[in-house]
């Protein structure tokens, strides 16, 4: 029933995934939520070891980009600071958003990485793309995003109940 809201796989953190399991799972690029999972919503300043992660997956040939639903100056200055492409104003869940990251990435098997089943995990997988849900970094939500907590939970919580959940764990 909630199989559109489920991830295929599930880690702590960014710092999870190495660039080694991507390529044996046969995913040479890999798109990036910002908020609450590169860094907290209400930082604008990217750490040191989020930097490192990134230069790392590109130095063993993993494309890199970030997505988000989000624009102004503080996600400029991120993306800046990440020297990766984004899209930005994405309109996650919605469709056309990966359908131009696709686009920009020449096809292929593309890994996407979030915080959120209503928003992340929800328009990969309406877009057919894997996808690997990551715990928010909790930082200061939107209010909407606040809005939806309750019901992102409930669903969470169905999933974990049903089995359908992947266990956490690192790739």
């Amino acid at each position: 029933m909630f199989g559109s809201f489920c991830p295929d796989y599930r880690v702590k953190s960014i710092y999870d995934i190495s660039a080694k399991w991507l390529k044996r799972n046969g995913c040479d690029k890999i798109v990036v939520d910002i908020d609450n999972t590169l860094l907290p919503r209400d930082k604008s300043i990217v750490g040191p070891r989020a930097l490192n992660w990134i230069r790392s997956m590109q130095q063993q040939r993993v494309n890199v980009a970030l997505i988000t639903n989000n624009t102004g100056d503080r996600i400029d200055g991120i993306i800046r600071q990440c020297g990766v492409g984004c899209i930005k104003r994405a309109g996650k869940p919605l469709p056309f958003c990966y359908k131009q990251i696709k686009k920009a990435f020449g096809g292929g098997k593309i890994m996407f990485v979030g915080d959120k089943l209503l928003t992340d995990v929800l328009g990969a997988k309406f877009s057919d793309h894997p996808v690997i849900l990551v715990q928010s970094l909790g930082g200061k939500e939107h209010f909407l995003t606040r809005l939806m907590g309750s019901i992102e939970r409930f669903i969470f919580n169905r999933l974990v109940a049903s089995g359908k959940m992947p266990k956490e764990r690192v790739l």
